[in-house]
């Protein structure tokens, strides 16, 4: 199983130099791959240039010269993929009059693969290698004699197989970002052992959990309140930013680097708090033995939706995709299974019902937002959901598993660091 890290590294001026000029190099292998692809019958080629044939006949460009082998060939892939991206828009007609891929005005990011990695296992240091045109190049111009880029990080240590190493351009203070992609063994599957945990997804309450044992919890009510607080701050900057540019004539308002520094810290924020939640869920499975967990599929519940101004941005700024992508490594990495199951009328049905179906659906029965109540008693809304997630999964599977209806009315808030 392939798993990345993200993290920042604090490089020296010797080490900063070297990254920024694959970085620009890369930048200019892309636009020489582009400007092929761009021009293709003005420069006299007989056929359409691709991946195989630029690789192959760049191999003498200064630019690519001045790349790891690799590293360069994934530039021309990157530039291939970009394009059959843009082909594919124009079939599906997914947006309307999509322009191809851009010329690159500075550095990009750079990809060392396996082959230029060298790494002992424990240690914190990694060993790059550099090519020769761009040793020479340094040593020349810059006096820099080193033949081999060093990084140091404690990331580095946990990590027994890299494949790859991904190189941000530093920035003025020195500091790159780079993402470390790494393999670890594949965890057995744990069998089926009657313990089951369902989740529903929502807006105010970002996950609701059932545990076939008789409880339910609550994770992630702080989701909301942080991609609010962010975005009233980038809604303000945008406001005076766009006046300003607006008085002095400027017909198309681009962002300011304020407000692209907040956009970034609200990404990672939010990125950061959902990491914190789906570990809780991944560790309460744990705790309680745990070997099943159930979450319920919402894709394409967007789709052809008006729900208001309001809600809508709400509904479309949920992460859906990638706590799907976080829950499923973490179990996996414990053998626990995630298993997807359709959400049709579980919020609508009684927990009493004999099944969750349409027939059994009452939109009546959610009297105000978080509130189920039907003629026996009153329930969590949410906590319903992901109680009626399980019967359908266990319907779908031909189980015939009895769940007791408790724990709906007042579930368990549990609260994460944010």
């Amino acid at each position: 199983m392939l798993l990345s890290h993200k993290t920042d590294i604090q490089l020296n001026t010797t080490e900063s130099n070297i990254v920024g000029h694959m970085c620009y190099a890369a930048s200019k292998l892309w636009n020489v791959c582009n400007y092929e692809r761009r021009n293709f019958k003005e420069l006299g080629m007989t056929h359409y240039p691709d991946w195989y044939d630029q690789k192959a006949r760049l191999k003498g460009n200064m630019w690519f010269k001045s790349l790891p082998s690799q590293t360069a060939q994934e530039v021309c892939k990157l530039v291939d993929k970009s394009w059959k991206s843009f082909y594919a828009l124009i079939k599906s007609k997914g947006i309307q009059n999509p322009k191809p891929p851009r010329f690159k005005q500075s550095g990009m990011t750079i990809t060392y693969m396996q082959n230029a990695i060298v790494h002992v296992s424990g240690s914190k240091r990694v060993r790059l290698s550099l090519p020769k045109q761009l040793k020479e190049y340094l040593k020349h111009t810059y006096d820099i004699g080193d033949n081999y880029l060093y990084l140091e990080n404690k990331i580095f240590q946990n990590t027994d197989v890299i494949k790859q190493i991904k190189i941000y351009p530093p920035d003025r203070k020195n500091v790159c970002q780079v993402i470390v992609i790494y393999d670890v063994k594949d965890v057995e599957k744990m069998q089926d052992n009657g313990h089951y945990l369902s989740i529903d997804l929502g807006l105010h309450n970002l996950i609701t959990c059932y545990d076939s044992a008789g409880t339910s919890f609550i994770l992630g009510r702080k989701y909301l309140e942080i991609s609010q607080k962010y975005d009233k701050e980038i809604a303000r900057l945008g406001h005076q930013w766009n006046s300003c540019q607006s008085a002095g004539g400027i017909k198309y308002p681009k962002p300011s680097k304020h407000m692209l520094k907040v956009y970034k810290k609200k990404r990672n924020c939010i990125h950061d708090y959902l990491h914190k939640v789906t570990r809780a869920v991944v560790n309460y499975c744990k705790a309680n033995d745990i070997h099943t967990v159930i979450i319920g599929d919402i894709t394409n519940i967007r789709r052809n939706k008006n729900l208001g101004k309001v809600t809508n941005q709400k509904l479309h700024a949920l992460p859906y995709a990638k706590i799907y992508g976080m829950l499923e490594y973490k179990l996996a990495m414990h053998g626990i299974t995630l298993a997807k199951q359709t959400e049709e009328y579980s919020s609508q049905c009684s927990p009493h019902a004999p099944q969750v179906t349409k027939e059994y659906a009452k939109k009546c029965n959610r009297t105000s937002r978080g509130l189920y109540k039907d003629q026996l008693s009153v329930y969590n809304a949410d906590a319903v959901g992901a109680y009626n997630i399980m019967r359908k999964y266990f319907a779908g599977c031909g189980k015939e598993k009895k769940i007791s209806v408790t724990g709906l009315s007042s579930p368990l808030i549990i609260k994460v660091a944010v």
